[in-house]
């Protein structure tokens, strides 16, 4: 499913639609919102001009007694309100050893005062009927931020002619432990619906349609935007939803109630709250210096779970009813548009990021021993026999990779279990559902990439051309080639495409097609129909 636009590239399936463009002029910065009025500026975007609105405060900060809390809507204000810039990047671990941390890095404070979000209004100022894009970003609920460069919303505003939105919400242990009852679970989510219903009450103020609010995501931000999908109270504030390489019934996404209690429990006890039952424990907690728990999240998982993310969702009875697969299976909701896909390499940055020990740079220094070892590390409950299998299969598969075909096979592993196949089975479920499911695979190098050639197109290489920042990627002294700045305004306008009608007229992307019955015994389905034979299990 490979888009051809430009003649030596391989590119981005996606989503566009040219909508009309509003008429009415920019008569000034000043809104007036259901929390009082706020004042934004105008920024350049290419030849264009948008509206920012930055740093909006949508919740009162999540400290003290409200730490570990639903969020409580921030109290009205009477006097305009400057967002002329963004607010405190959430708390957070740092993104040590990852490749390319500096572009997902905050530079913003960070503080536990952050729940803002941001708009950005194309020009001319909307009539009424834009649509409003809301980005979740990613990080594995540890880390990143809505004012990261990459996101920045101007240039996707003023070439869809759409208005984007985005938010910050809690991570790491501060957004997602959950003791209940004294802490609920899943304060992060809460976080982020609460931006989705204050964006949906005041989208008339910024001109856009409070009827058609489309969700996007990317890792962390895409299993979000599959939590909102799956949550009763969500699901209905949502018109269209787009995955970008992650799912809610990704291994790494959730993790069930009694392993969330007892990593609590664990992080208790490392910030010495070890007296009384879990409502002391979280009372201990909230008393704490809040700088303190990044420092100690990671330490709370096993060392069988060394490729597990600390603190994430979990069936909580109220915003997840029930565990994600079985929320999946149950198949509620209206049906909507939903996109879904991933890149070609999406295991290469997390093989990096999780396996220091190994010396990735010389390829033959990677043989069936340490696929192996990857193989366990990754799946530390499979027995023996199934681990062999798997680096069997796959390091058959990558024969023609030279002296690199145990690497390959090891990226290849890690991406499809981590990040493809989970994405092919919400889609599959999805479409079975009745939902219009598209899918797009992204298979472009970013040429100002500075990570290894083996590394391919990793996790996230799509980001900078559907939000026209080629510019954060590759450094200051790196001039962007023109073909990827003409990859990436198709990108922003198939995006748009997608974002105003959420169809496919222009025949951009693959539409899902329910799978035919398996014959017995089949443990694979093709799962495009494209060149590509996807290795995922239909189960």
């Amino acid at each position: 499913m490979m888009l051809r636009l430009l003649p030596a590239l391989p590119y981005l399936l996606f989503l566009s639609l040219p909508g009309p463009s509003s008429g009415s002029d920019d008569n000034g910065t000043v809104v007036l919102t259901t929390s009082g009025p706020i004042r934004g500026k105008l920024l350049q975007a290419g030849s264009s001009t948008v509206t920012a609105f930055l740093g909006i405060p949508y919740a009162e900060p999540p400290m003290g007694a409200l730490r570990f809390q639903k969020p409580i809507p921030h109290q009205p204000w009477s006097q305009v309100l400057e967002t002329t810039s963004f607010g405190n990047a959430c708390l957070q671990s740092p993104l040590t050893g990852y490749p390319d941390a500096e572009t997902f890095t905050p530079k913003m404070r960070q503080s536990e005062d952050c729940l803002s979000l941001n708009v950005w209004v194309p020009h001319p100022w909307p009539n009424g009927t834009a649509p409003i894009l809301v980005w979740i970003h990613g990080g594995g609920f540890f880390s990143g931020a809505a004012s990261l460069d990459i996101y920045d919303g101007r240039f996707l505003a003023a070439n869809a002619k759409v208005i984007v939105a985005s938010m910050n919400y809690r991570l790491g242990a501060l957004g997602f432990l959950s003791l209940p009852p004294a802490a609920p679970g899943n304060p992060g989510l809460w976080d982020q619906q609460l931006a989705l219903r204050w964006l949906q009450e005041n989208a008339a103020a910024f001109g856009g349609d409070p009827a058609h609010l489309i969700l996007y995501g990317q890792d962390a931000g895409a299993a979000s935007v599959g939590f909102h999908l799956l949550s009763p109270e969500s699901r209905p504030l949502i018109t269209t939803a787009v995955l970008m390489s992650g799912a809610p019934n990704a291994p790494w996404a959730w993790i069930s109630l009694e392993e969330a209690k007892e990593r609590g429990r664990r992080l208790g006890q490392l910030l010495g709250c070890t007296d009384g039952d879990d409502t002391a424990l979280v009372g201990c907690l909230q008393g704490k210096e809040s700088g303190e728990f990044p420092k100690h999240e990671f330490s709370v998982l096993s060392r069988k779970n060394q490729l597990g993310l600390p603190f994430v969702p979990t069936p909580d009875g109220d915003f997840l009813p029930d565990t994600p697969p079985r929320l999946l299976q149950a198949r509620h909701g209206q049906p909507m548009t939903i996109g879904i896909g991933f890149t070609a390499n999406e295991g290469s940055y997390i093989l990096i990021f999780a396996a220091p020990s190994f010396n990735l740079e010389n390829a033959s220094s990677i043989g069936w021993e340490e696929l192996l070892q990857m193989v366990r590390l990754m799946v530390p409950e499979a027995p023996e026999e199934a681990v062999r299998a798997v680096a069997l299969w796959y390091s058959q598969e990558g024969e023609d990779q030279g002296d690199a075909w145990y690497r390959w096979a090891m990226e290849q592993i890690l991406g499809d279990y981590l990040f493809v196949c989970p994405v092919i089975k919400m889609a599959r479920q999805e479409a079975e559902a009745g939902n219009l499911v598209y899918t797009y695979h992204f298979a472009h190098r970013t040429s100002s990439l500075s990570t290894p050639e083996w590394t391919g197109v990793p996790h996230g290489s799509e980001l900078p051309y559907l939000f026209g920042t080629l510019a954060s990627v590759g450094g200051a002294n790196h001039t962007t080639d023109e073909a990827e700045l003409l990859l990436s305004q198709k990108a922003m306008q198939y995006v748009a495409e997608f974002t105003r009608s959420g169809c496919n007229s222009v025949g951009l992307l693959q539409q899902w097609r329910k799978s035919p019955a398996q014959k017995p015994g089949a443990t694979l389905t093709k799962a495009f129909s494209h060149q590509h034979n996807y290795r995922c299990p239909r189960g």
